[in-house]
């Protein structure tokens, strides 16, 4: 039975040397210590320790086979999104990137689906990008949950997502740089358990909002981690939707109903809350996600769902991944 993972990353073995005038002293740079392990640094700083999942294919591969998982979806690490560089050194590692993950759908279609990476610094740059991603097979867009700190409900970004919506590119949105890392500096460790949940929240509630999901209704938007703290702060969104009138009418339906329009992945460690999710908050909208290969990820993909009280599961294992991928 099919078992699509809609949310992976990927890290390529290497980067290219940089070339423009203008320095950019975050550009990363790959510190191999054998053929299967490496650090990569960022700011001449080691960033996160990787090994050989994150680039060679060949082992992916086998772990998906020992993990019944048919196909992936490729998308680069989030510090890999670069939307700090300038516009032009963005898009350099951006194509970089994309031709990193390109190959690898190219050479094994049935197995990877590619989720690309835009310039989103420059929301024009980045839309005109859009056209090469489709015409070289891409399936979608990664985006981070903010764009140096501006949510994507911000109207800047309307145009990009008008070009999004024509090409017929699904948006992942993956926490990054969360709202809140400064109160926990004391504690940094907490920041991808704690911060990155409330980042991904916030950012969808912009989008419902900004009345971005019925400017563009035909464009699909996917959150990773189940949506982070959706579920909580949508029901208090709900709650100031009837006592502001619909956000003065800004907002036509109420915002558990266009939550409940997203996707999200199955990335929440707990059976009963997948259940919920499934089930009751967005039914036919969950699709399976682990964040292979990070230390953080779902190891029994195939388990989990399993175990979680699921009405149907093949919606969770495939079906929902497959329209989400345009597959």
């Amino acid at each position: 039975m099919d078992l699509i993972d809609v949310h992976t990353h990927i890290v390529p073995e290497t980067f290219p040397v940089y070339s423009l005038p203008v320095p950019e002293k975050r550009w990363p740079c790959m510190q191999c210590s054998s053929p299967t392990e490496a650090n990569i640094l960022i700011d001449n700083k080691p960033f996160r320790a990787l090994d050989h999942r994150s680039w060679d294919m060949e082992k992916r591969m086998d772990d998906m086979v020992q993990a019944g998982v048919t196909r992936q979806a490729l998308s680069p690490m989030p510090e890999l999104l670069s939307y700090w560089f300038r516009p032009d050194a963005g898009l350099e590692m951006c194509r970089w990137m994309n031709q990193t993950i390109a190959t690898a759908v190219n050479d094994k279609p049935t197995q990877f689906s590619g989720l690309g990476i835009v310039p989103l610094q420059d929301p024009q740059l980045a839309a005109k990008e859009l056209g090469r991603l489709k015409a070289d097979g891409f399936s979608g867009i990664e985006l981070g949950s903010n764009i140096n700190g501006d949510l994507l409900g911000d109207p800047k970004f309307n145009d990009f997502f008008a070009e999004a919506e024509a090409q017929q590119l699904s948006i992942f949105v993956h926490a990054l740089h969360p709202v809140g890392a400064e109160r926990l500096r004391l504690t940094p460790e907490l920041i991808p358990f704690a911060a990155f949940p409330l980042d991904t929240a916030l950012t969808a509630i912009s989008l419902i909002h900004a009345g971005v999901p019925d400017r563009y209704p035909n464009l699909k938007f996917g959150f990773s981690h189940g949506g982070g703290a959706i579920v909580s702060l949508v029901h208090r969104l709900t709650q100031g939707w009837k006592l502001t009138n619909g956000f003065e009418g800004r907002v036509p339906k109420t915002p558990m109903r266009y939550a409940g329009e997203f996707f999200y992945d199955s990335l929440v460690y707990d059976p009963g809350y997948l259940s919920y999710l499934a089930n009751d908050f967005a039914p036919g909208q969950v699709f399976c996600g682990t964040d292979y290969p990070f230390a953080i990820m779902e190891a029994d993909l195939d388990g989990f769902v399993a175990t979680a009280d699921v009405k149907n599961k093949n919606s969770v294992r495939y079906e929902s991944a497959a329209r989400f991928l345009g597959l």
